[in-house]
């Protein structure tokens, strides 16, 4: 029933697409098909469902997002606030008016990246966070708050001072606290967090860190910061993203009794925000060309990773596909996924609505996992 995804997948490794992933497609909440596909590492054991992978940039939706909406519904953050409300230091240099709205649509005139991990990495790991402060406040704007869209790392650093400034706790405490524990997400978590015997797919060969990293965050920001941010930092499987990534599909859509965030505040972050293309931490379809691939319909949510992770949700045909893969083992230079996301997602749409594509009975929440 599902071997057309597992010979995708097959082929994903015998090609050079990745070494090792986990594709993961659920229907009205329930697993439809669940696929692994080669090894960690070069050599190493084959990847299992429990195979944890680093998520990098899925952790601007799974966490900076879903902590953002926590913060609306409780009316500690307004959307269309200016940034500086929150964080007085921001302002000067027009970045007055930079709004949480402008942080999360990437839309606010920041950079899309900074190696500031090359001054953070000089500085006793206690003094981070202030010199972090310091880099992001010297940090001209590129454009006009509003002005354009331009994908933004910067804005979710600057997006994490807001959420701990105003929660008063750090984001790895409040992520355990508000989304990790209600949910029962045992395999998501940051990476100081993922437990020494757990498998864990390896990453790049890092020629500043002088090995090929395993069980810590790739990106090299948020390394310097410990491994926690809203930008990048989290680990899990793709069964864990799958749960989460459906309680917000079908809490929009739906409503689930007990759910830790506010119905109309994830409707209102699933949303394209201002005509810009995109939601609020979330990616949306793009058209032609998209990674989405051609059958995810109008109002549909993904992100994509740079280690080579994604999902795209389909709140009208209740589709969640979660692909986590480790893509740059050993190099980043390996760009093939960029082929292989969309077709693997119309492989996998196609059979759902063709109807070939079976639940088995197995529910999201239920004792499968």
């Amino acid at each position: 029933m599902c071997d057309a995804l597992s010979q995708k997948m097959a082929d994903g490794v015998a090609s050079g697409v990745f070494p090792g992933g986990q594709l993961l497609v659920m229907v009205d909440g329930e697993v439809a098909a669940e696929h692994c596909a080669g090894r960690l590492r070069n050599g190493g054991p084959e990847v299992a469902p429990d195979t944890f992978f680093d998520l990098a940039s899925l952790t601007k939706p799974l966490s900076g997002a879903t902590l953002a909406m926590g913060l609306v519904a409780d009316g500690l953050l307004e959307i269309d606030a200016p940034v500086c409300r929150y964080l007085p230091w921001f302002a000067g240099g027009g970045r007055e008016a930079v709004t949480l709205r402008h942080l999360l649509d990437h839309s606010s005139g920041l950079p899309a990246w900074r190696p500031f991990y090359e001054t953070l990495v000089s500085m006793p790991v206690a003094e981070r966070g202030e010199g972090l402060r310091g880099l992001l406040q010297g940090s001209p704007l590129e454009a006009a708050a509003g002005a354009g869209v331009c994908y933004s790392d910067i804005g979710f650093m600057v997006l994490k001072e807001v959420v701990e400034a105003v929660a008063g706790a750090d984001v790895r405490r409040l992520f355990d606290a508000k989304v990790r524990a209600p949910l029962g997400l045992n395999d998501l978590m940051y990476a100081p967090d993922v437990p020494v015997h757990r498998a864990v797919a390896a990453t790049e060969s890092c020629p500043w860190r002088g090995k090929t990293l395993c069980g810590e965050v790739h990106d090299d920001n948020a390394w310097t910061l410990g491994g926690v941010a809203l930008h990048a930092g989290l680990f899990g499987t793709a069964r864990e993203v799958g749960r989460l990534v459906w309680h917000l599909v079908a809490h929009h859509r739906d409503g689930v009794a007990g759910s830790p965030f506010s119905r109309k505040v994830v409707t209102a972050f699933f949303a394209e925000s201002r005509g810009r293309g995109r939601g609020l931490g979330f990616d949306l379809p793009s058209g032609k060309g998209s990674a989405s691939g051609r059958y995810f319909t109008a109002g549909s949510v993904g992100h994509l990773g740079f280690t080579g992770t994604s999902f795209w949700a389909d709140p009208r045909q209740g589709v969640v596909v979660v692909l986590l893969t480790n893509r740059v083992h050993p190099s980043r230079e390996n760009t093939a996924i960029r082929v292989f996301r969309p077709e693997v997602h119309d492989i996998a749409m196609k059979m759902v609505r063709e109807g070939t594509l079976g639940t088995g009975g197995r529910r999201c929440f239920g004792p499968a996992f």
